[in-house]
């Protein structure tokens, strides 16, 4: 398998500017874009704090994973070049995404729980 030494450095870069146009361009509530759970769609204004948290979140979660698979390339550091290891730091990326947005919603928002 050859390895052009950059990865899924392409990849990192499309979602971090997905995440930067999120930020600028909130979706509208009840679409499909965005960041949606039972806490999040309660009402506009839990809403807007849940997509403000997890753009910003993922902006710089992915600016990491950008920079690391930036680096594995030009410096030619071998398990950083690994896709096996980006891809799990990718996985964990999304996963911490998703936990630190709800403990967020749980803190700002502690009275307008799901049921």
């Amino acid at each position: 398998m050859s390895n052009s030494g950059f990865g899924f450095t392409a990849g990192f870069l499309i979602i971090l500017i997905v995440w930067i146009y999120q930020r600028i361009h909130m979706p509208k509530m009840r679409s499909f874009l965005g960041y949606t759970s039972r806490r999040a769609i309660k009402n506009e204004e839990t809403w807007a704090f849940a997509q403000r948290f997890y753009s910003t979140f993922g902006i710089e979660i992915f600016t990491i994973l950008l920079i690391g698979s930036i680096a594995g390339g030009l410096l030619n550091i071998a398990w950083l070049q690994d896709p096996t290891i980006q891809i799990l730091g990718l996985g964990i990326s999304l996963i911490l995404q998703n936990i630190a947005t709800e403990r967020e919603l749980r803190r700002a928002f502690p009275d307008s729980a799901s049921s």
